[in-house]
């Protein structure tokens, strides 16, 4: 392996296993605490895991004991898939080796808004409300769009070519179904498909990549 081949494979593959991880088992543990009703992954939002607010907010009871431990997850995730990111620029040349980073640094941001300003009624009273939404819909279209960018750029990455399609249909689902989905399917599902199509992709991503350096 090259260098950067080497660099590629030693801190973005721990990298976006790792994000994925955090982000699903932390889901996991912090819905399964709801204590005043059972948090519905089909029917609620997902920041309701982050809200600090215990109440009822536009008819919905909102109790996430454990948002803290939510919002840590959501902020760990963003930073190991910027690290990520500069580590997979590393091996690009041209527009992508500055998106691919670019891309990574979007969505660290978006997942630390996304747990700073959790979708409550603080929002809409400090005014805070863009913020929310800028990470909520920002996540969605900079995750996706890494999917998507690395999935072209698999040769030079060292991709093998089920990896590239995968990385690049991931991406497409996640993006292309929230204008196809909101408003008709149900918040928590339409929400989960573009954000686990991501998560699918950080995962199976950063298992290859450990893969291939074990193999080399």
């Amino acid at each position: 392996m090259t260098s950067d081949a080497k660099a590629v494979a030693r801190w973005a593959g721990p990298a976006l296993v790792a994000a994925a991880l955090i982000a699903l088992i932390g889901e996991a543990i912090v819905a399964a605490a709801w204590d005043q009703r059972p948090y519905s992954y089909v029917e609620d939002y997902v920041n309701f895991l982050g809200s600090r607010f215990t109440g009822e907010f536009r008819g919905i009871v909102i109790s996430s004991p454990l948002w803290w431990l939510m919002s840590i997850a959501w902020i760990a995730a963003g930073i190991l898939v910027g690290v990520a990111s500069v580590a997979l620029g590393r091996r690009l040349t041209g527009w992508r080796r500055r998106t691919v980073p670019a891309l990574g640094a979007a969505q660290a941001v978006a997942l630390i808004l996304f747990a700073v300003f959790p979708l409550g009624p603080d929002r809409l009273t400090d005014g805070t409300l863009p913020l929310y939404l800028i990470g909520a819909f920002l996540s969605i279209i900079a995750g996706n769009a890494l999917a998507i960018v690395t999935g072209l750029a698999g040769r030079p990455l060292g991709f093998p070519r089920w990896l590239a399609v995968t990385s690049v249909v991931a991406g497409v689902v996640g993006l292309l179904n929230i204008p196809l989905t909101y408003g008709w399917v149900p918040t928590g599902l339409a929400e989960r498909i573009s954000l686990y199509s991501f998560l699918a992709w950080a995962l199976i991503t950063g298992l290859s990549l450990l893969t291939s350096r074990h193999h080399n």
